[in-house]
C-alpha cells in the first residue's frame, strides 16, 4: 500500500491542474447527459412492496378484473356549516363545484377511453364499454340537471343573481346521444347548446384542465341511490367524492389537489356575497393524503438543502475563520453532490414504467444524499485539512514545492483513517440491499454510492485544490514571515487545552470514566430497547396537522364515518362460472353474512352495495329504503365495483368491501383482516359451499399496511444483523484487532438504543397521550446510519492512537491521540449533527411561524413527522457518539485493555 499512497499523493499535488480540470469536465458531462432528479424520483410506500405479497396480488387482480372506470384512489370535498341555519348560498357553491367536476369527469372518460368508432350498437358493445358510456352519460346528466337547477334558483332571487350556463355539457351529451343512435334527443341537446351561445346568454366555455384527465367519476349527495351516504344526518355537511384512476401516491395528485383548491377558491370569491362566511370547505381522501405527502417531501428536500448548506457554512466559518479553508470543503462537497446525483440519475429506472431496469430512486432519497454527503464530506475535508494544519506547525513553508510536500505527507497520513471511516459507512449502507422493501433496498446502496464518490473526490479533488491555492489556502494563517510566528498563529484560539485535560483525566482514571459513561447511557438504552417495537404505520400521522388532507379528514370525521373510504376489498374467484345470476347472488349473500364478525362495521357487496342491511336488519316490502336496494343491484356503480366486466371472469368473481370499525392502519385492523382470511379459508374448504375451491384475494389499505408491517419488521431484524456483522468485519480487516472491533460495535449499539429511548421520550412528551410511537422507518434508518456513521469517529481516533503508539508508551499514545484529535473530531461530529438537524428545519420553521409575530415567517407547507423524528435522532446520536463514546468509552477501553495485556504494539498495527 505504501507505493500506492506515494504515487497518488504526488499525482494529486504535482498535477493538480489536470486533476481539477478532469473532475470539472466529468461533472459538466454527467450533468448534461443525466435526467433531472424529479423525472426519476418516485414516492409512496405500498407500491414498493414485493410483487408476491397479498396486497400486490390483490391490486393486480383488481386492475385486471375491474378496468376502465374503476377508481384507484379518491379525493373528498366536504362543505360544512356548523350553524343552525346554513345559508342557501352554501349549497349553491357546492353545486357549482359539482357541475364542473361532473363535466371534467365526463370529458376525461371520453378522452381516455378506447371506445369503438361510432355509431355504437348497444347490443354489440362489451360490458366494459357499456358501463363506460353509461358513466359518461350519468355525469353529463348530473352536470345538466345541476346547471338547470342553479339557473332557476339564480333567477328566483330578488334581485336575480348573475349566473353563467354550461353549453358544453349539452353539446357533449348531444354528440354522445348521436353516437348511440338517439337522433331526436341529440338534436334537442345540440339545439339548446347552440341557442345559449347565439342569444349571448352568460355562458362558460369550460375547457378541461390538464389536472382533470385522471377523473373517473363524481358522486354527490344528489345521487338518488347513494346520495344519503354523502349527506350528514343534520344536513349541515355534504360530500363530493371524486374518483381517480391513478394511485394515491401518484405525483399527478399534486396537480389534482392544487386544481381542486383553485376551483374552490375561484368560486368562493365569485359567490362571496352569497355563501355563508361560516361555510368550511376542505379536501381529503386517499389521493389528497398522497398529494400532501409529495408536497411535504418536496418542501422538506428544498428546505433541508438550504439549511444544510447554511449550517455547514456557519460551522466552517467558526472552525477556520479563513475564506479559502471554508471554500475548499464546500467546493469539494458541491462537486461530489453534482457527480453523485448525476450518476444515480443515470442508474435510475423510469418510475412510470414498471418494466424498466435500474435502481429505484425516491423523493426523500435526496434528503439522505444531501445531509450525508455534506456531513461526511465535510468531515473528510476537515480531517485532511486539520492534519495539514498540524504538519504546518512543525516547519516553515516558503515555496510551492514545500507546500506540496506538506500536502502529500498529510494525504498519506490521513488516507487510512479516511478510507477506513468511509468504508464502514459504505458497507453498512450497502447491506440494506438485502431488504425486501424497495425503499430500504435501494436507499442504502444509493447513499453508499454517493459516499464512495465523495470519498474519491476528497482524496483527489480536495488535495489538488489545496495544492493549487498553496499558501493562499491558509490565509490569513500563513501571513507571518517566520516559522515561530506561523506556529503561534496556527495554534492560537483552539480548544487544545480542553482536550488535553480530558485526555489526561481519561488516561488517569479509565475505569471510573468508563463506568460513569456506561451508567449514564444504560437507562435510556434499556428504555430504547423496550421501545424498539413502538412504532406507527398510520400514514396519515406522517403529515403535520396543517396539511390540507388532515384538516379535511378532521372536518369529515365530525359528520361522517371515517373508515368508509378505506375498506378491505375481498375477491373470491371460482374455477367455474355460476349457473345463473340468481345463484351468484345467493352465494354472495351467504358470504356477506359470514363477513359480519367482530371488528366489522358493514359489508358492501352485489346484494347490498351500500352495506345498509347487516344480517340483523330485515328489509320489508314497505321499508323506506327497500327501493334503493333493489335499484342498486342493477345500477352501474354496482356493476363497476362488484361484478367484473371482463368476460373471462364473468359469473366467477365476486367482490366484497368490508368496512372496519377500527382505524384501517391499526394492529386491530390487521387482526380483523387475519380473522376474515381464516373464516374464508375455512369456507372455501367446505365441499358443500358454493365457494368450494375458490381463490381468496384481498386488497386495500389495511391489506397493504399489514404487508408493509410484516415485510419491514422482517427487514429490520435481517438488516440489523447484517449491518452489525458487516461493519464488525470491516473493522477487523482495517484495525486487525477483533477484541477492539467488537468493543467498538458494542459502543455504537449502546449509543443507538440510548438515542432511540431518548427520542421516543422527547416526542411522546411533545405530542402527549395521543402519540402512537415513532414513524416506522425511524428505527431502521437510525440503526444503519448511526452504526455505520458512528464508527467514523471511533476509526479516526483509533487509527491515530495506533499510529501514536508506534513511537510512544501505551498511555501516552492514547493521551496524545485524544488531545490532538479531540478538537477536529468534535468539529466533524458537530458538522454531521448539524446536517442531520437540518432535516428538522421544516418543523422548526413551521413552529416559529406560530410563535413569532404574524407576517414574520409565512409557511403553510405540510411537514413529514418521520423525517423530523429521524433528523433529531440522528443528530442526537452523532453527538452522543462524538462526546461520550469517542471521547470517553473508546480511549478508556484502550488503557484498560492494554493494562491487562490485551495487545502489544507490533506489526499488527494497520498501516
Amino acid at each position: 500500500m505504501g507505493w500506492y499512497k506515494l504515487i497518488v499523493s504526488k499525482i494529486v499535488t504535482r498535477y493538480w491542474p489536470f486533476v481539477i480540470a478532469g473532475w470539472l469536465v466529468l461533472a459538466v458531462t454527467l450533468r448534461m447527459v443525466a435526467p433531472a432528479w424529479n423525472s426519476i424520483a418516485a414516492d409512496g410506500d405500498l407500491q414498493f412492496l414485493p410483487d408476491d405479497v397479498p396486497s400486490a396480488i390483490g391490486q393486480r387482480t383488481m386492475d385486471s378484473a375491474f378496468p376502465g372506470t374503476q377508481s384507484r384512489s379518491q379525493m373528498m370535498l366536504v362543505f360544512a356549516n356548523p350553524s343552525t341555519k346554513p345559508a342557501p348560498g352554501d349549497q349553491f357553491l357546492a353545486l357549482d363545484v359539482a357541475r364542473r367536476l361532473h363535466w371534467f369527469a365526463a370529458t376525461s372518460l371520453l378522452k381516455n377511453s378506447e371506445l369503438p368508432n361510432p355509431p355504437w350498437n348497444v347490443s354489440e358493445l362489451s360490458r366494459r364499454d357499456s358501463v363506460l358510456i353509461e358513466t359518461i352519460h350519468d355525469n353529463l346528466n348530473q352536470a345538466i340537471e345541476i346547471d338547470e337547477e342553479l339557473s332557476r334558483f339564480a333567477g328566483s332571487r330578488d334581485p336575480p343573481l348573475e349566473f353563467a350556463r354550461l353549453p358544453n355539457t349539452f353539446a357533449l351529451r348531444g354528440q354522445l346521444l348521436e353516437n348511440l343512435g338517439k337522433v331526436q334527443e341529440a338534436k334537442d341537446d345540440l339545439g339548446i347548446a347552440k341557442l345559449m351561445i347565439e342569444q349571448n346568454t352568460a355562458v362558460i366555455n369550460l375547457e378541461q384542465p390538464e389536472w382533470a384527465v385522471h377523473l373517473r367519476d363524481v358522486w354527490t349527495w344528489r345521487n338518488p341511490v347513494m346520495g344519503h351516504k354523502l349527506l350528514s344526518q343534520d344536513k349541515h355537511a355534504r360530500l363530493i367524492a371524486v374518483q381517480l384512476g391513478n394511485d394515491f401516491t401518484a405525483t399527478s395528485n399534486i396537480g389534482i389537489l392544487n386544481g381542486l383548491e383553485q376551483v374552490v377558491r375561484n368560486l368562493r370569491a365569485q359567490h362571496i356575497d352569497f355563501a355563508s362566511p361560516e361555510l368550511q370547505v376542505q379536501i381529503s381522501g386517499s389521493a389528497a393524503f398522497g398529494a400532501d405527502m409529495l408536497r411535504a417531501a418536496s418542501s422538506v428536500v428544498k428546505k433541508t438543502e438550504i439549511v444544510t448548506i447554511l449550517l455547514v457554512l456557519g460551522i466552517l466559518a467558526l472552525v477556520y475563520r479563513g475564506p479559502f479553508l471554508i471554500a475548499i470543503p464546500l467546493t469539494s462537497i458541491g462537486l461530489s453532490l453534482l457527480v453523485a446525483t448525476a450518476v444515480i440519475a443515470l442508474l435510475a429506472r423510469n418510475p412510470l414504467d414498471a418494466t424498466s431496469r435500474g435502481i429505484g430512486v425516491f423523493t426523500t432519497t435526496r434528503i439522505f444524499v444531501v445531509v450525508l454527503l455534506f456531513g461526511a464530506g465535510t468531515d473528510f475535508c476537515l480531517f485532511f485539512l486539520a492534519r495539514n494544519k498540524e504538519l504546518l506547525q512543525s516547519r516553515a513553508v516558503r515555496t510551492r514545492r514545500q507546500m506540496h510536500q506538506v500536502i502529500a505527507r498529510g494525504w498519506r497520513s490521513t488516507h487510512n483513517a479516511l478510507v477506513a471511516s468511509a468504508f464502514t459507512t459504505i458497507v453498512g449502507l450497502a447491506l440494506m440491499w438485502f431488504s425486501k422493501f424497495e425503499k430500504f433496498q435501494y436507499n442504502g446502496p444509493i447513499i453508499a454510492i454517493s459516499l464512495a464518490i465523495t470519498m474519491v473526490v476528497c482524496l483527489t479533488f480536495t488535495p489538488a485544490l489545496l495544492s493549487g491555492l498553496g499558501r493562499l489556502a491558509f490565509w490569513p494563517m500563513l501571513k507571518a514571515s517566520n516559522a515561530e510566528d506561523q506556529r503561534s498563529f496556527l495554534v492560537s484560539g483552539d480548544w487544545s487545552w480542553f482536550w488535553e485535560r480530558i485526555a489526561t483525566l481519561v488516561v488517569a482514571r479509565p475505569r471510573s470514566c468508563m463506568l460513569g459513561a456506561i451508567t449514564l447511557l444504560a437507562v435510556p438504552a434499556a428504555y430504547g430497547f423496550l421501545c424498539l417495537g413502538w412504532v406507527t404505520y398510520d400514514l396519515t400521522e406522517e403529515l403535520s396537522s396543517n396539511a390540507t388532507s388532515r384538516r379535511g379528514a378532521k372536518l369529515i370525521s365530525k359528520y361522517f364515518p371515517v373508515q368508509d373510504g378505506s375498506p378491505i376489498s375481498i375477491m373470491l374467484i371460482r374455477a367455474k362460472q355460476f349457473d345463473s345470476d340468481e345463484t351468484l347472488q345467493i352465494a354472495c349473500a351467504e358470504i356477506s353474512k359470514l363477513l359480519y364478525t367482530n371488528g366489522v362495521n358493514s359489508v358492501r357487496s352485489l346484494t347490498d352495495p351500500l352495506g345498509d342491511y347487516p344480517p340483523d336488519r330485515k328489509m320489508g316490502l314497505l321499508d323506506s329504503d327497500a327501493w334503493r336496494r333493489r335499484v342498486l343491484k342493477s345500477h352501474r356503480i354496482t356493476r363497476e365495483r362488484y361484478i367484473s366486466t371482463v368476460d373471462s371472469l364473468s359469473q366467477r368473481l365476486a367482490k366484497f368491501d368490508v368496512i372496519l370499525s377500527s382505524n384501517p392502519f391499526s394492529p386491530q385492523a390487521t387482526a380483523t383482516l387475519n380473522l376474515l382470511r381464516n373464516m374464508l379459508n375455512d369456507e372455501t374448504h367446505k365441499a358443500e359451499s358454493p365457494w368450494f375451491g375458490a381463490e381468496i384475494v384481498t386488497a386495500g389499505t389495511t391489506v397493504g399496511i399489514t404487508d408493509l408491517r410484516s415485510i419491514t419488521q422482517g427487514d429490520q431484524t435481517r438488516i440489523q444483523i447484517l449491518v452489525t456483522i458487516g461493519v464488525w468485519m470491516v473493522l477487523i480487516v482495517l484495525l486487525r484487532h477483533w477484541v477492539l472491533s467488537t468493543y467498538l460495535i458494542f459502543t455504537v449499539l449502546l449509543s443507538y438504543f440510548s438515542t432511540l429511548g431518548i427520542t421516543y421520550w422527547i416526542f411522546w412528551t411533545a405530542h402527549g397521550v395521543d402519540y402512537n410511537g415513532l414513524d416506522w422507518k425511524v428505527p431502521l434508518f437510525l440503526f444503519v446510519i448511526l452504526v455505520a456513521v458512528g464508527q467514523d469517529y471511533n476509526v479516526y481516533l483509533t487509527t491515530r492512537i495506533l499510529e501514536e503508539q508506534r513511537n510512544l508508551p501505551l498511555k501516552e499514545g492514547v493521551r496524545r491521540a485524544l488531545h490532538l484529535t479531540g478538537g477536529i473530531i468534535t468539529s466533524c461530529g458537530i458538522v454531521m449533527a448539524g446536517t442531520f438537524i437540518a432535516m428538522t428545519s421544516p418543523a422548526i420553521i413551521q413552529w416559529l411561524s406560530t410563535v413569532l409575530p404574524t407576517g414574520w415567517i409565512v409557511d403553510d407547507a405540510p411537514v413529514l413527522r418521520g423525517i423530523t423524528e429521524l433528523g433529531f435522532a440522528l443528530s442526537f446520536g452523532v453527538m452522543l457518539d462524538t462526546l461520550i463514546v469517542r471521547s470517553i468509552l473508546v480511549p478508556a477501553f484502550f488503557v484498560l485493555w492494554q493494562n491487562s495485556g490485551g495487545r502489544s504494539v507490533d506489526s499488527q498495527t494497520p498501516g
